[in-house]
């Protein structure tokens, strides 16, 4: 129930369940006249991937709604014993002790453990406790965009007689989108990748001093 409030209050959420709602029951089903109507095995087994990818999705984005990165220690009376803080920097706006790596987020107006970046898609900031999450959620919107376009052009292409001016432009215009939105978000991966092989943030990548201070704190 907790989640259910939370998901009402963050308006960049909800509005991605609609989404991908309206493509659901929109699109998808409709495909589905197409794409299975020979009822090739192939062709079911295709359409069981495009559903649980799409659940997964549903899934991997409800998960993310109670799960945050922020730096929740408001008692810095703790680290007053502590003879060694060099696993700690202090925070400027916050004032107070805080974990390497944190970072003060201007939009949410708190400390974020190992922040990656601030999205704006889904309203949070990406860190420790989130990113593993938010990059499964990445994963799962390209296979469903990729999907999606899989789908749509092979309905242009095998079914151009048979599809309505409307339907042909709503099936070439999914196609066309989809296929940006596949491309863009598969080189976001691989940036992505990079940036966890690199043992990088985000805000590391953009901004080399905070690089070369985490390096300092890591000696």
């Amino acid at each position: 129930m907790d989640k259910f409030y939370t998901l009402l209050n963050n308006i960049q959420i909800s509005l991605q369940f609609c989404l991908w709602l309206i493509i659901f029951f929109w699109l998808d089903l409709d495909l589905f006249t197409y794409v299975l109507n020979e009822q090739y095995i192939l062709k079911i087994i295709f359409g069981i991937i495009l559903i649980s990818s799409q659940l997964y999705l549903f899934q991997n984005l409800y998960n993310l709604i109670g799960v945050d990165s922020i730096y929740k220690n408001d008692n810095d009376k703790e680290l007053e014993n502590i003879s060694d803080k060099s696993d700690y920097t202090s925070c400027k706006k916050c004032n107070k002790f805080r974990p390497k790596r944190a970072h003060h987020c201007r939009y949410c107006n708190k400390c974020i453990l190992d922040m990656d970046h601030h999205c704006f898609t889904l309203n949070k900031c990406i860190g420790k406790n989130n990113y593993k999450l938010y990059i499964k959620y990445l994963i799962f919107v390209e296979i469903n965009t990729t999907l999606l376009f899989i789908c749509s052009l092979y309905v242009c292409y095998n079914y151009y007689s048979e599809l309505s001016l409307y339907s042909f432009i709503k099936y070439s215009f999914i196609s066309i989108a989809s296929f940006l939105s596949s491309a863009s978000l598969y080189f976001y991966l691989i940036f992505q990748t990079y940036l966890c092989i690199s043992d990088l943030t985000t805000l590391e990548f953009i901004y080399p001093k905070l690089r070369l201070n985490n390096q300092k704190l890591n000696k």
